[in-house]
């Protein structure tokens, strides 16, 4: 009888074995490949009236050439769902609050949110209220989506590792998601309030009244914005005597695929628009029509009201407000969660004056939001017509007539006018109390309309030749209405440096300005810094920290050195308040903006801080700023650590410059016991017209184009984006020709 020789056979199962895992290793990710969206070829589109033909550029930037509008459409839902499938089930779900379903608990507070507002539930059934035009936009970029999905040979791997199938789009989806953008900037208001709420009960009205300036908040990472830059040149100031247009959102710069999704659609009815969409909706948020361009900036305008409303000792379902006792209505739901057995049930209170947030036996808390009062599906059919507009005065109709949406627009024309307009809704307060919980009871409590749309601020070709915005307050103190907010003025105090100097802008110019890193906050503070390290016997130091000039450099370890000051400072002014980590560098240096030497209430001295900061920021091991700030950019299914190696889903990390106050941002979370920062949000988008050469328009994304990690557009733009090289999106087809790489036809 022969023996087994079992090392032979050992050592062949471990070959067959690491064989089979190779295969599938390399196998499985060739077959996710499949799914990658096409770029090249012939393929069927349903509903088309004729062939459309796309144009792809070496970064995946798409130019679609059609006869009729709704085909133009009809194509960004195609390429929508092509390239970021997985985001638009997100953001659908985000918004009807279903994101439990497929993530479970996690997001369960989520939902619940999104319920609150109940985007879905006030748009559902409403797509016959929108004109034919318009509805037949919506339609087409439905059925776009809708083809894509159903014709794919492979969904994206999110959906494979889910197990989890797309249900089909419909008008109230996108109806929903654009009333669910125009919560965005509002949003971050609201969290100042509630954080306003907490400091009011903790030391009173007077004491807390120096932290409503600006505030920063972390925001999710489905696209919520921190802030942003804009700024238009008039002609006068220019070297091509065009007028000049620059612009660079912040928002989330840690996760791939970004926020928007670049563009062009060109049809022979007049739809002609190059620039930035947001998967899940039909708009362009950012970009030029050939005659006028726009960009945004989030204008934190309050337009939140919070209040106190008693319970009837006798009958809890009655609440008191300005018009006595009066019945409050009561929704129930369910919410899918899938790491719990059943649904979670949920109750939705709703009294005359809002939603319910927070209930006790005697009395409820109750939110108001602009949103309430407005009609989402009027706002969102006024952004459509933004590609269409040619002159300043019909954009500012049209932009003041978009619903809750709270924004600064910049504009700028072929003709070389500037302009700015605010489009946010403003309350008709009969109360200068802001911030504050009031009595629902009160009748001057309660908002009487709104101030009519010539009381947004705004302005047209000033004298100074330049027009900027970077969420700071909009009017001084003389506009005819108060206006309160969550303001941020570092990053218009550097903008208003560069634009206030001598001499005439080009495009270099612009862009120089989207990646300096010199901040206003070093440059403010760092005189204070160099008295405390003079007066604590440390002159090497000082010498070094007045020869820097404040450029947030991540070579630089006076930089480093200043970063950890900074996040120290913070934490030393505010230990044992309890109040949040998030709220508290910002608020720091609006109230020494402000003069403030102390803060009695907290019994803080203002140099002592400062000097123990120092010596806690010295405690930690010299390094540059890029050793202590290193960005990190992760897909949503990165987390699972095999994953992540198989479809190679992250990029990074990467040392990065920038703090909150520098105009090319990185805004960071500080960890004291390290002494590292945490990017969270920076640039998303960079673009930069100059009206002499519409042709020479440049545009840079974060990542890519693709969400599709096996996609060659999944971070092509990576590179350019951390090294600010500029790229070319020409306007004519001509120029869009020589830049083609791949074409494509949608035939019916």
């Amino acid at each position: 009888m022969k023996l087994i020789n079992f090392r032979k056979v050992l050592v062949s199962s471990l070959v067959t074995f690491f064989a089979i895992g190779l295969l599938l290793w390399f196998g499985g990710r060739a077959w996710i490949a499949a799914g990658v969206m096409p770029y090249e070829g012939r393929h069927v589109l349903a509903g088309l009236d004729g062939e459309v033909e796309i144009l792809f550029d070496g970064r995946g930037i798409p130019r679609v050439y059609t006869s009729t509008d709704q085909d133009a459409y009809r194509a960004l839902g195609w390429l929508h769902a092509g390239e970021r499938l997985f985001q638009l089930e997100l953001t659908r779900r985000a918004t009807r609050g279903t994101l439990s379903e497929i993530f479970g608990s996690i997001t369960l507070e989520a939902d619940r949110v999104h319920r609150l507002y109940d985007f879905a539930g006030r748009v559902d059934g409403r797509a016959s209220d929108l004109d034919s035009r318009r509805l037949g936009v919506l339609e087409a970029y439905v059925e776009g989506i809708n083809s894509r999905v159903e014709n794919t040979s492979r969904l994206p791997p999110e959906f494979l590792l889910m197990q989890l199938t797309p249900e089909p789009w419909s008008v109230e989806d996108v109806l929903a998601i654009g009333y669910y953008q125009t919560w965005y900037p509002s949003s971050l208001v609201s969290r100042l309030a509630e954080t306003r709420r907490d400091l009011v009960e903790k030391f009173g009205p007077d004491a807390a009244d120096w932290l409503t300036g600006p505030i920063d908040w972390s925001v999710p990472s489905t696209g919520a914005i921190d802030g942003s830059n804009s700024w238009v040149v008039a002609p006068k100031r220019s070297e091509s005597s065009g007028a000049l247009h620059a612009s660079d959102p912040h928002l989330d710069h840690t996760v791939v695929p970004g926020h928007w999704y670049a563009a062009g659609l060109h049809s022979d009815e007049g739809l002609d628009v190059v620039g930035v969409t947001a998967p899940g909706l039909p708009l362009f948020a950012m970009g030029h029509n050939g005659q006028s361009a726009w960009s945004f900036t989030v204008a934190p305008v309050d337009t939140f009201e919070f209040y106190r409303q008693q319970r009837h000792p006798e009958d809890p379902d009655l609440a008191l407000g300005p018009n006595g006792w009066q019945p409050v209505e009561r929704h129930t739901g369910q919410i899918a969660v899938s790491d719990q057995e059943g649904p979670v049930e949920v109750e939705f209170i709703q009294t005359e004056l809002g939603r319910v947030i927070e209930t006790t036996e005697s009395q409820w808390l109750v939110n108001h939001w602009a949103g309430f009062d407005l009609d989402p599906i009027r706002a969102l059919a006024s952004a459509l017509e933004w590609p269409r507009i040619d002159n300043f005065q019909d954009f500012r109709d049209t932009a003041t007539d978009t619903g809750a949406l709270s924004v600064n627009l910049l504009y700028s024309d072929r003709d070389g006018d500037i302009g700015y307009v605010q489009t946010s809704p403003i309350p008709n307060r009969q109360h200068t109390r802001f911030f504050e919980i009031l009595d629902g009871s009160d009748p001057e409590n309660v908002w009487d309309g709104f101030h009519p749309p010539p009381l947004h601020p705004h302005a047209h070709n000033p004298d100074r030749g330049w027009l900027g915005s970077a969420n700071n307050r909009p009017a001084g103190e003389d506009w005819p209405i108060a206006i309160p907010g969550s303001w941020k003025e570092l990053r218009k105090r550097r903008l208003s440096a560069w634009l206030d100097g001598d001499g005439s802008f080009n495009t270099e110019a612009m862009r120089a300005m989207q990646l300096d890193r010199v901040s206003d906050r070093a440059l403010s503070w760092k005189g204070w810094l160099i008295e405390i390290a003079q007066e604590s016997g440390r002159d090497a130091l000082a010498d070094e920290l007045d020869a820097w000039d404040g450029s947030m450099d991540p070579e630089s370890t006076t930089a480093a050195l200043f970063a950890r000051w900074w996040g120290h400072l913070g934490y030393t002014l505010f230990e044992g308040t309890g109040l949040p980590v998030g709220l508290v560098n910002e608020v720091v240096d609006e109230w020494m903006h402000g003069g403030h030497e102390s803060i009695e209430e907290l019994q803080v001295d203002r140099e002592a801080a400062g000097k123990q900061a120092l010596d806690r920021a010295l405690g930690h091991e010299t390094a540059r700023l890029g050793a202590i700030q290193q960005l990190e950019i992760r897909h949503p299914m990165a987390g699972a650590g095999l994953l992540d190696a198989w479809l190679g889903l992250s990029r990074g990390p990467f040392p990065v410059g920038g703090d909150e106050g520098s105009l090319n941002v990185t805004g960071s979370r500080f960890e004291p016991h390290g002494g590292r920062l945490e990017p969270r949000y920076g640039p998303s988008m960079r673009f930069v017209m100059d009206w002499a050469d519409p042709d020479a328009f440049t545009l840079n994304l974060l990542a890519g184009q693709s969400g599709h990690p096996s996609s060659p557009h999944f971070d092509d733009f990576i590179d350019d984006y951390l090294s600010g090289t500029p790229w070319s999106v020409p306007w004519s087809r001509e120029a869009a020709e020589r830049g083609t790489e791949s074409r494509l036809e949608l035939v019916p």
